[in-house]
């Protein structure tokens, strides 16, 4: 059954795309992953309409965006508090001409809308996320249309009025624990002193971060490793360039990278320290095996 119009973007604010679990298996030709920065967020607002884990999601940066619905249907809104009335982390229907608006930012950075049955959005190698850097897909524009399922509804169960996601699964992304990190492929050639100096201290998340990777600012850690020849990287390794501030690699990251790399971000963590502002801080841990 043909899609059909479901909202219309009236204002983008800092950034939306569309997102889902990525696109893996082709870092072996140089294609990130991609996919939502922050993916427990996403898979709970496909969770609370019964979706499919890998249907579509919008994925907002900041705040400034404002939705138009274009017809009754269900929404569930994740992620960062971005200053919507729009009640977060649970299932929520919306009417037709109901519009949506994100005031600004009050806690984490990336916020994400589902819909019930899912956004209807071309693919690109098997996925919807959008890397504009690769030409998969652009940013949302003022003026766009999404389309979804015509039919697709959330039916609750006889006396249920609601359904939320568990207060233990609503993160509190102004207080991240600390992040869990596993050796790298040159944390031996990295002094003792100087990896205990890297778990001892906080690390500030610079603006000079986004989808590609986050760059922190601390007390700069020392090493000699020279520049090595490129080899494979993933999302959430911990590279350490010669000026001694460590870049995390994120999302839309590079698939290679020839600066040391002292360890890497426990995959569950990296959507917590996707959701750290810039300007705020996060320390690390040394992840062990159960």
């Amino acid at each position: 059954m043909a899609a059909a119009p479901i909202c219309e973007v009236v204002a983008t604010g800092f950034g939306i795309t569309v997102q889902d679990q990525g696109r893996p298996g082709w870092r072996r030709f140089g294609v990130p992953a991609s996919g939502a920065m922050d993916d427990h967020a996403a898979l709970w607002a496909n969770r609370l309409l019964g979706n499919p884990p890998d249907a579509p999601v919008l994925e907002l940066l900041g705040g400034g965006a404002r939705l138009r619905f274009l017809r009754e249907t269900w929404l569930a809104v994740t992620g960062a508090d971005l200053g919507s009335d729009t009640p977060r982390w649970r299932a929520a229907p919306v009417k037709a001409e109901h519009e949506i608006h994100f005031a600004s930012p009050r806690s984490g950075l990336w916020g994400y809308i589902a819909v019930a049955g899912g956004f209807a959005c071309p693919k690109w190698l098997g996925s919807a996320s959008v890397y504009a850097r690769g030409q998969f897909g652009t940013a949302l524009k003022s003026g766009d249309t999404l389309s979804g399922p015509p039919d697709a509804a959330l039916t609750l169960p006889a006396g249920v009025s609601g359904r939320l996601v568990p207060w233990t699964e609503q993160r509190d992304y102004d207080h991240p624990p600390l992040l869990r990190v596993w050796p790298g492929p040159q944390w031996d050639q990295f002094h003792a002193s100087e990896r205990d100096r890297f778990f001892a201290q906080p690390w500030t998340v610079t603006a000079q971060s986004d989808r590609v990777g986050y760059r922190l600012a601390g007390d700069p850690l020392k090493h000699t490793i020279q520049e090595m020849i490129s080899e494979p990287l993933l999302p959430g390794t911990i590279q350490v360039p010669p000026d001694g501030q460590p870049i995390v690699t994120m999302r839309d990251g590079p698939t290679v990278g020839g600066y040391a790399k002292l360890g890497l971000l426990d995959p569950a963590d990296i959507s917590w320290l996707a959701q750290v502002r810039p300007g705020r801080s996060v320390r690390f841990k040394l992840a062990h095996a159960a």
